[in-house]
């Protein structure tokens, strides 16, 4: 594990119990209730801002500070990893989405998602899932692979919420590994929230997420 994320990690004063309450509370029970309709799909937006604010009320008064959600120095190295591994996914969606994808119509700037959104959702992701989660989640799980899959196995779990499964939730799966590994070995959260951005506009625009989700 980096030294950073290790850092982070041990600052943590919450107990296990409750992390694993923190974690059941925000990333698991809210998506069940919206897959089984208690809570209404059509809200969905409105349902995941409210646990955006959950989120960061439990940062608040947990004590989290900006360098234990990853918000620190950006070294040489790191900046050249996650341009590399961005260059890669955006080579990556756009040979698989011009086979099985199905692009939009019209032009980018027609849509909400591509002039804003794409990197309100990839910020709130990035912030969630690998500056609170990983962190977190090392704190009781110690093996670097189980939470590299523990981390994308609850990142795919969110795309549930959205349609066509077979499609979003293999590269959902398959891309929450990618941040999960990338965060591990460079614990960054603004390099992987501008790397998501940019794989997010990418994946949307190739048709592999509705323009109401995204990656």
């Amino acid at each position: 594990m980096h030294p950073t994320l290790h850092a982070a990690s041990a600052r943590i004063r919450t107990s296990i119990p409750e992390l694993c309450a923190q974690i059941l509370l925000v990333f698991i029970v809210p998506i069940i209730l919206i897959n089984t309709g208690v809570l209404p799909i059509q809200h969905r937006v409105a349902i995941l801002t409210v646990l955006v604010g959950l989120l960061f009320i439990v940062l608040i008064m947990e004590k989290w500070n900006f360098k234990m959600l990853g918000f620190g120095k950006v070294s040489r190295k790191a900046m050249l990893a996650y341009t590399l591994f961005t260059l890669a996914g955006v080579a990556l969606i756009a040979v698989t989405g011009r086979h099985i994808g199905t692009p939009i119509e019209g032009s980018w700037w027609q849509y909400p998602h591509f002039l804003y959104l794409f990197f309100l959702v990839s910020a709130t992701q990035e912030i969630a899932y690998r500056g609170y989660l990983m962190p977190a989640l090392a704190t009781f799980e110690k093996s670097p692979v189980a939470l590299i899959l523990t981390n994308a196995a609850l990142f795919t779990f969110l795309h549930s919420i959205f349609p066509n499964y077979l499609m979003n939730l293999p590269l959902a799966f398959v891309g929450g590994i990618a941040f999960a590994w990338i965060y591990l070995k460079y614990p960054n959260t603004l390099l992987i929230i501008l790397s998501h951005a940019v794989l997010n506009f990418a994946a949307v625009w190739y048709g592999f997420f509705t323009l109401a989700g995204g990656l």
